[in-house]
């Protein structure tokens, strides 16, 4: 391990490639190295300050150490990294069009008018390669419905940190059903259910919630995998 630690401390030196360094940084986190995978993070969006796979990271570092308010900032400026990323949907529709591929086109332009649901010109493109079906705006279909749904062990530790533990549950039996064999979730769902036998969910007042995150933490993760699938990050 200290060889290991030697290694990746004089890769960080050199200043190493984003994807690299993203490398070390999970391997950091993964391995426990938590507090250390959040400095070489941190110093590395001193050199790629765009870079949201980094910031993402970065994110999640800071939710397994209970520093909501600071991954609730990262998840902020990675969300608003996202949403500029958006219009690369509408490029793609365009590419799907010219090459007669009508039905991925529709679900790009779909995407795209999830973030920018006020251009007029992409609803009308979708409702000529959608003529048998009446569009309107408030039919676009939300993130939500265009984003798989993803149960995350992230996502069940946030439910946690606001005391919605009910959702916890379910969240990790989400994450049961896609994974059967994963001890950690089947672990703290039987001391949640144990946990809340008996007991009413607990409600957080408005002030200690925060705006959006859980909502958040699901569509990203499947937004980043998207733009990274098609290399636009």
């Amino acid at each position: 391990m200290e060889k290991a630690n030697d290694l990746y401390s004089e890769i960080l030196a050199d200043g190493p490639s984003p994807s690299t360094l993203l490398i070390i940084c999970r391997n950091m986190k993964e391995e426990g190295r938590v507090n250390q995978a959040v400095r070489a993070c941190t110093k590395g969006l001193l050199l790629y300050p765009d870079d949201i796979r980094i910031r993402w990271l970065l994110s999640e570092c800071y939710l397994e150490m209970g520093f909501f308010s600071l991954a609730e900032n990262e998840i902020a400026v990675v969300a608003e990294q996202v949403e500029r990323l958006a219009p690369v949907f509408k490029v793609q529709a365009d590419l799907f069009e010219r090459q007669g591929r009508r039905e991925e086109a529709s679900l790009a332009l779909e995407k795209y008018l999830a973030h920018f649901s006020g251009d007029t010109e992409a609803m009308e493109r979708l409702r000529s390669l959608k003529p048998e079906e009446k569009i309107s705006p408030t039919e676009v279909p939300s993130l939500e419905e265009i984003v798989p749904e993803i149960a995350t062990h992230t996502l069940a530790e946030i439910y946690e940190s606001q005391g919605q533990l009910q959702a916890a549950v379910e969240t990790y039996k989400k994450l049961m059903e896609q994974n059967p064999g994963d001890l950690r979730a089947r672990e703290r769902l039987q001391e949640l259910e144990t946990e809340i036998h008996g007991e009413e969910e607990i409600v957080l007042p408005p002030e200690r919630r925060q705006n959006g995150t859980e909502r958040m933490i699901g569509v990203l993760e499947g937004w980043l995998t998207k733009i990274q699938e098609m290399g636009g990050v």
